[in-house]
């Protein structure tokens, strides 16, 4: 079994088929469901995409029988437009001959590739938070820390970040005879901006397991301020909550306390049907918990 760069690339892409697989807690954002406004600039020129944006709002007017309309009701449909940079991402390693022939040439191959896959996925997904951290502006329905203790949860509409690809991740593999060993590098190209800043809301909590003080209190308002300001759900009518092990606990804990006061006559068994039917789903959002989101300082 040789180590060309033509088999190295076909099981790199059944790694990352469709940017549906889930490594170290990353949940690849360019995932469609979580990001409506997706483009690929592959074979063409240029490293930035200028998304054109209609203004958010658009008021009519009552209008008097023989009046103008255009004077009663005027309204500036010119479009804005915000500009995606693309930004190459990269992970590599050099494999010693000895490590293939004594590990198991497919074994080690495949580990190798499974954890270039890893490093691009989470690359991916930390510009993609650091882009939200950087520009939403929803008001933080959380604690509001300020310092590394904190980790900025999210939740967004699927209209709040754009996504743009032009290389799609990439694996090569280099033989060296002189120090006998094979070098693999992943790469790709993509980039975010946020597109629609009042559709998405930080909510900053503790990142220490059991000391959150948030819960589906802070998640409520901010899919409160998400309706007031007009932002659009998933099909399923749902905004996408992004959270860490911290918040996820701390919603978990709350769900899984819920009593026969609290909600009418409910057993235990139903008790725990609840949680592990709202913790997927809960206060008008889907959850998905990943360790890439940034802390708060």
């Amino acid at each position: 079994m040789s180590t060309t760069k033509t088999t190295v690339a076909e099981l790199y892409s059944d790694i990352i088929a469709d940017l549906q697989a889930y490594y170290d807690s990353a949940i690849l954002l360019p995932n469609r469901n979580f990001i409506m406004n997706s483009f690929d600039i592959a074979g063409t020129s240029g490293n930035t995409i200028k998304v054109p944006l209609m203004n958010a709002t658009v008021n009519g007017a009552t209008v008097s029988e023989g009046a103008s309309i255009l004077t009663a009701a005027a309204s500036d449909f010119d479009p804005t437009n915000a500009t995606i940079t693309i930004v190459k991402r990269g992970v590599g390693t050099d494999v010693t001959e000895e490590a293939l022939e004594d590990g198991g040439l497919a074994l080690v191959r495949n580990a190798v590739l499974t954890r270039l896959s890893q490093g691009l996925a989470q690359a991916t997904d930390l510009a993609g938070f650091a882009e939200l951290k950087a520009s939403v502006t929803g008001t933080d329905t959380g604690a509001g820390g300020a310092n590394a203790s904190f980790t900025t949860n999210f939740v967004i509409s699927p209209e709040c970040l754009a996504y743009g690809s032009k290389r799609a991740p990439t694996v090569k593999m280099f033989s060296d005879p002189d120090l006998d060993k094979h070098q693999f590098r992943a790469t790709t190209r993509n980039g975010y901006k946020v597109i629609r800043p009042t559709f998405g809301v930080p909510v900053t909590s503790l990142s220490v397991i059991g000391t959150s003080a948030e819960s589906l209190t802070s998640i409520s308002k901010a899919v409160a301020a998400l309706r007031a300001a007009n932002a659009p759900t998933t099909m399923g009518g749902m905004y996408i909550a992004f959270v860490d092990p911290a918040l996820e606990y701390a919603i978990a804990t709350q769900l899984n306390s819920v009593t026969a006061s609290a909600i009418g006559d409910l057993s235990v068994i139903g008790n725990r049907a609840l949680l592990t039917g709202l913790i997927g789903q809960a206060a008008g959002c889907e959850f998905y918990r990943t360790n890439n989101l940034p802390d708060a300082s």
